[in-house]
């Protein structure tokens, strides 16, 4: 795979827009494709870690209404009702505001231990939702997460996530990458010597239904859904995006 490094870097836009990534074997875990400075330094990765939190929320997931900045929603006019697939597919910071006030700390902790991530820093539930820089993840333990998420799919809890993760790529924030896809994406605080807006993240596991290939992707200046359009000329160099 290393011949491919330098291919998939120009097709993600080369140094010149700030793209790196990251992608692993699901089943092996051995990393098959990167360019990325350092894979082990753990950075902010916004609602990347949402999926996490959502696992250590006890009882079922609850119907929402999302009311948008009243609500504390990225998006001004809110999304309405929902439930726990939608709210995943689009990202919405209200609704999982509102499950991560439900959440226990120490179930949290371990939650994230199980996957191999460490938890937030801090115990508001802005931070258990990546909001800010207090959860730090890197680059490397996330990707790694996400293929242990794969591999457990016949969990109840995760299902709903990965299910959730689907629609994203089909309808929701990650629609740049398209069908057959599990798919989260992210925004949050550049930590770069030279500063940026933010850094836009996607996540995206293909294919669906039995991924082999886990990839991370982050681009500065941008947000997640903008990152989700690198991650997908990513993935169909790999053979596996649609």
């Amino acid at each position: 795979m290393i011949a491919l490094i330098p291919i998939l870097w120009a097709l993600a836009g080369g140094g010149q827009t700030g793209v790196e990534y990251l992608a692993i074997d699901v089943r092996t875990r051995v990393v098959i494709a990167d360019h990325w400075v350092d894979t082990g330094t753990p950075i902010p990765v916004g609602s990347l870690v949402k999926p996490f939190t959502a696992l250590a929320y006890n009882g079922a997931f609850p119907e929402f209404v999302c009311k948008g900045k009243a609500s504390g929603c990225w998006l001004p006019k809110g999304h309405g009702q929902e439930g726990f697939r939608e709210a995943l597919a689009q990202s919405c910071n209200a609704y999982f505001l509102n499950l991560a006030r439900d959440v226990d700390a120490h179930t949290l902790a371990v939650t994230a231990a199980k996957f191999g991530i460490p938890a937030p820093r801090g115990d508001r539930a802005e931070e258990r939702i990546g909001l800010g820089d207090a959860w730090r993840i890197s680059p490397i333990a996330l990707v790694n997460a996400y293929a242990e998420l794969a591999a457990r799919r016949e969990e109840s809890r995760v299902a709903e996530i990965l299910n959730g993760m689907e629609m994203a790529a089909r309808s929701g924030t990650a629609k740049a990458i398209g069908k057959n896809v599990l798919a989260k994406t992210g925004t949050a605080p550049c930590i770069a010597n030279r500063k940026h807006a933010g850094d836009g993240f996607a996540i995206a596991m293909a294919p669906a239904v039995a991924p082999r290939v886990a990839m991370l992707v982050r681009v500065h200046g941008v947000t997640g859904a903008e990152a989700a359009k690198s991650a997908s000329r990513l993935l169909q160099e790999l053979g596996v995006g649609r």
